[in-house]
C-alpha cells in the first residue's frame, strides 16, 4: 500500500458518464427517499406532492449548473473545500464541508436502518438478525470499493438502474390499478402556503448528495462527464420519485404511511399482493448496495483529498494497490455501522430526513453564494459556464436559505408543528467540526510539518539548494497557519 506523497499509486481516470450518473443518482436515491416522499405528502395535500417534486427538480437543475461551473474551476476531489475556501475563507470552508460530509454518513446509516426494518417486517426476523443483514451488506460494499473504482463503478451502474427501473414499474402498475383515486392534484399551496414551501424543501432531500459525484473529478475521463452526470441524475430521480408518489397517493391511505419505515413495501403489496411486497423488499435491499457503495466511493475521495492537503491525518490519504483510499473506506463503513445501531436503538429515522434536508439546502445556498463571489474573483476560462449565472446564483442563495430554515424548524413527527430539533442537531455537528478545525487541525498540521522536517534532515544533501520560482497552481489554496 502506498504512502501519501510517494507517487507510487494515483487515482485513475476510468469513470465514464454512465458510471458517474449512476453514482450521482444511486447515492441520492436511497431507501430513505421512500420516506422522503411520505414527508412531502405530509405537507402536500392529496396527490399535489408531484408539483413539489417538480419544483424541487427545477431548483436542483440550478444546483447542477452551479456545481458544474464550480467543478470546472476546481476539478479535484477536494473541490468543494477549495471553492468555499476561496469565497468564504479556509476555516469556514473546512467547518462547512466537514459538517456537510456527515450527510453521506447519515444517508448510509438511515438506509441501513430502513433496510433492516423492511427485512424484519416481511420475514418477521428479530432485530439482531436484521442488523446482521446490514453488516453483511456494508461488508459487500466495502469489499467492492477496496477492489478499485472500476468494479465499484460497475456495481453502482447495474444496481442503480435496476432499483430505479423496478421502483418506476411497480409505481406505474399502482397508478393504473383500479379502485384508487387522485385527490386535489393541484392543491399544493391551497389552505396553507407555508406547508407548500415545506413540501418543496423536503422534495430537495430526494436529490440529497447527488452533487457528491464532483468528488470523483480526478477519476472522471473528462470535465464533461461530471457535468452530464449532474444534469442526468436529477432527471432520473425526478421521474422515479414522481411515479412513486402518484402510486402511493392512488392506492395507499396516508394514515397507514405516516410513521411507517417501509412505505415501498405497502405500495408493492397494494399493487401486486405478496409478489409486489417481496419485489419491493428485494429492491430495498439493493438500495443498500448503491447507497453504501456510492457513499463510500465519493466520500472516501473527499477524505483522501482533505488528508492529502494536510487537513486530516495523513493515514487517511493512503492508497492500496487498486488506487483506493482504503483507510477512508474502512472508517466510513465503521461509522455507518455504529450510527445505524444507534438509529436501531432510538428509532429516530424521521429526524434524519429533516436533518439531511436542512444540510442539503444549506450547502446549496453556500455553493450559490460562492459562485456569486467567484464570478468576480476568478476570471479564467472554465469548461462550463452557467447562463445568467450571477443572477441565478443570487436567487439560489436566497431560496435555498429559506428552504434550509423551513426544514430546520420542521417537526419530523408532526407536520402541523414546528420543532428546533433538526437545527439543534446541525448546530452540534457544526460545533464539533469547528472544534476540530480550530483545535485539532493545527495539531495535525504541526505533526505533519515535523515529519517533513525530520525527513528532510535525514535526507543526504548532494548539492546546495538553488532558489527557484514556481508558478502557483490555481486549484491549490495555501492553508492558514
Amino acid at each position: 500500500m502506498s504512502q501519501p506523497g510517494t507517487g507510487e499509486v494515483h487515482l485513475r481516470r476510468s469513470v465514464g458518464t454512465a458510471t458517474a450518473t449512476a453514482t450521482s443518482a444511486g447515492l441520492a436515491f436511497a431507501a430513505i427517499d421512500y420516506l422522503g416522499v411520505v414527508s412531502i405528502m405530509a405537507y402536500a395535500p392529496g396527490a399535489s406532492g408531484w408539483l413539489a417534486i417538480g419544483i424541487g427538480a427545477g431548483l436542483v437543475f440550478l444546483v447542477a449548473g452551479v456545481f458544474s461551473e464550480l467543478n470546472g474551476l476546481y476539478p479535484t476531489a477536494a473541490g468543494i473545500r477549495l471553492y468555499l475556501g476561496r469565497a468564504l475563507g479556509t476555516r469556514i470552508a473546512l467547518t462547512a464541508t466537514f459538517t456537510y460530509m456527515t450527510t453521506v454518513v447519515l444517508v448510509i446509516a438511515a438506509d441501513a436502518f430502513l433496510i433492516g426494518a423492511a427485512v424484519r417486517y416481511v420475514l418477521h426476523e428479530p432485530a439482531a438478525l436484521a442488523y446482521v443483514w446490514i453488516v453483511v451488506l456494508l461488508a459487500v460494499a466495502t469489499a467492492a470499493n477496496l477492489r478499485g473504482v472500476v468494479l465499484a463503478g460497475w456495481v453502482q451502474t447495474v444496481v442503480t438502474y435496476v432499483v430505479l427501473s423496478s421502483t418506476a414499474i411497480v409505481s406505474v402498475i399502482a397508478i393504473f390499478h383500479v379502485g384508487g383515486s387522485f385527490r386535489t392534484p393541484l392543491h399544493l399551496f391551497g389552505a396553507k402556503p407555508l406547508s407548500g414551501i415545506q413540501a418543496i424543501a423536503f422534495a430537495l432531500f430526494l436529490f440529497a448528495a447527488f452533487e457528491w459525484v464532483t468528488t470523483t473529478a480526478e477519476e472522471a475521463r473528462g470535465p464533461k462527464v461530471i457535468t452530464r452526470a449532474l444534469f442526468l441524475a436529477p432527471l432520473l430521480i425526478w421521474a422515479c420519485s414522481t411515479l412513486f408518489l402518484l402510486g402511493l397517493s392512488h392506492l395507499v391511505p396516508f394514515a397507514s404511511l405516516h410513521h411507517s419505515a417501509y412505505p415501498q413495501l405497502l405500495l408493492g403489496k397494494a399493487a401486486l399482493g405478496t409478489v409486489g411486497e417481496l419485489w419491493m423488499l428485494a429492491i430495498t435491499v439493493l438500495t443498500a448496495l448503491n447507497t453504501f457503495n456510492g457513499g463510500f466511493l465519493v466520500a472516501s475521495r473527499f477524505i483522501y483529498a482533505a488528508a492529502r492537503e494536510g487537513n486530516l491525518p495523513s493515514t487517511m490519504a493512503r492508497l492500496n494497490l487498486n488506487a483506493v483510499p482504503w483507510v477512508a473506506v474502512l472508517v466510513l463503513a465503521g461509522s455507518s455501522a455504529i450510527l445505524a445501531a444507534l438509529i436501531f436503538a432510538t428509532g429516530q429515522w424521521l429526524l434524519l430526513v429533516a436533518v439531511g434536508a436542512t444540510l442539503e439546502a444549506g450547502i446549496y445556498a453556500l455553493a450559490s453564494a460562492s459562485l456569486v463571489i467567484l464570478r468576480r474573483k476568478e476570471q479564467r476560462d472554465r469548461p462550463f459556464r452557467l447562463a445568467r449565472g450571477r443572477g441565478l446564483a443570487i436567487a439560489g442563495t436566497v431560496i435555498f436559505s429559506v428552504f434550509a430554515l423551513a426544514t430546520g424548524l420542521a417537526d419530523p413527527a408532526n407536520s402541523s408543528r414546528f420543532s428546533p430539533e433538526p437545527l439543534l442537531v446541525i448546530v452540534v455537528l457544526a460545533s464539533l467540526s469547528a472544534l476540530y478545525v480550530n483545535v485539532g487541525l493545527p495539531r495535525v498540521q504541526a505533526r505533519a510539518a515535523g515529519r517533513r522536517a525530520a525527513a528532510a534532515a535525514a535526507r543526504p544533501s548532494r548539492r546546495p539548494a538553488r532558489p527557484t520560482t514556481v508558478e502557483s497552481d490555481p486549484t491549490v489554496e495555501p492553508m492558514e497557519p
